[in-house]
């Protein structure tokens, strides 16, 4: 009777055993079949969105990009919608009216809109002529707006063009800025721009500022270190005032016999020193002997200093008179 309830719960333990190893399979089973699941998500997710980016970076695509065509980057800051753009290599100075009036098929075809801010990417075949030059020619969406012209462009060399425009309205002047491979600073057309318009230029204003900059600078400098020359001529004007007169002497005349005294505590050290105490000289020039060396002269308005070459290139203050 024991044996037989024994041997029934053995029987009963077995099935248990059996039970609970066909759970933990099927739940092995399932875990198996759900582990790839997330790993084919994982493994298709990244490849939308690397396209994506891919877009975004180039989304306004012209011309045809292959494995040897070259590209440059365009940037509208002309503050207009662009609705077309055409590229040609700039026709010779002698070219007849058709050819000089010819510009091809438009590129944007319609693709897209270059709203300001925007860049488009154009892709195309080098010539065989590195010197080979281009013009751009770009319509805006709005059409009462004239089309404007980018002219003599070295596009081979640039990597980003920018166009732009000078001024507002009907007075603006197209221009553009670029980058080339080897640049690290944005080179700009319109100078050559205004040239071809018989415009004044930058340059022709830039010329112009320094000089009345200079002028008061020298006149400065002279009344500084020329005070003795120019009481000297007239001394009448001293002394007519004798509180004043005296003063003006002293203030005058002070200031040279300071210089030089100044000038006079650097003999025997480096003319930098020295220069760097009293200011840089009128003039200066130098005098090569075989027998004594590379002797300096630096000529003040009223003082000269004399220095000495060493063979390290350093030169010293050997006198002041």
């Amino acid at each position: 009777m024991i044996r037989k309830r024994y041997l029934a719960a053995a029987g009963l333990l077995t099935l248990a055993v059996v039970a609970a190893g066909c759970g933990k399979k099927n739940d092995a089973g399932s875990v198996v079949q759900a582990t790839p699941t997330p790993t084919e998500e994982t493994s298709v997710s990244p490849t939308p969105e690397m396209v994506n980016m891919e877009e975004t970076v180039e989304k306004n695509i012209m011309g045809e990009k292959t494995s040897t065509a070259s590209k440059v980057t365009i940037v509208n800051q002309t503050g207009s919608e662009i609705a077309a753009i055409y590229i040609r290599e700039t026709p010779s100075d002698d070219a007849d009216e058709d050819t000089a009036d010819e510009w091809g098929d438009d590129l944007v075809n319609g693709m897209f809109t270059l709203k300001s801010g925007d860049n488009a990417v154009y892709y195309y075949e080098k010539p065989q002529s590195a010197s080979t030059i281009y013009d751009i020619r770009i319509t805006y969406t709005d059409e009462e707006k004239n089309e404007c012209f980018f002219r003599k462009l070295p596009l081979t060399t640039i990597k980003q063009i920018t166009l732009r425009m000078d001024g507002k309205d009907e007075d603006a002047i197209p221009y553009a800025t670029y980058m080339t491979a080897n640049s690290t600073k944005e080179i700009s057309t319109l100078n050559d721009v205004k040239k071809r318009l018989g415009l004044e230029t930058d340059e022709d204003s830039d010329s112009v500022t320094p000089t009345p900059t200079a002028a008061p600078d020298d006149s400065n400098n002279s009344n500084n270190s020329n005070n003795s020359n120019t009481d000297n001529p007239n001394p009448t004007t001293a002394p007519s005032d004798n509180s004043n007169g005296s003063n003006n002497n002293q203030n005058s005349d002070d200031p040279t016999n300071a210089t030089i005294q100044t000038a006079e505590k650097y003999i025997g050290m480096s003319i930098d020193d020295l220069v760097g105490a009293v200011g840089d000289s009128q003039s200066s020039e130098y005098d090569d002997d075989s027998a004594t060396g590379t002797t300096g002269y630096y000529y003040y308005p009223d003082f000269t200093v004399s220095t000495s070459v060493d063979e390290d290139g350093n030169e010293i203050v050997t006198g002041v008179w």
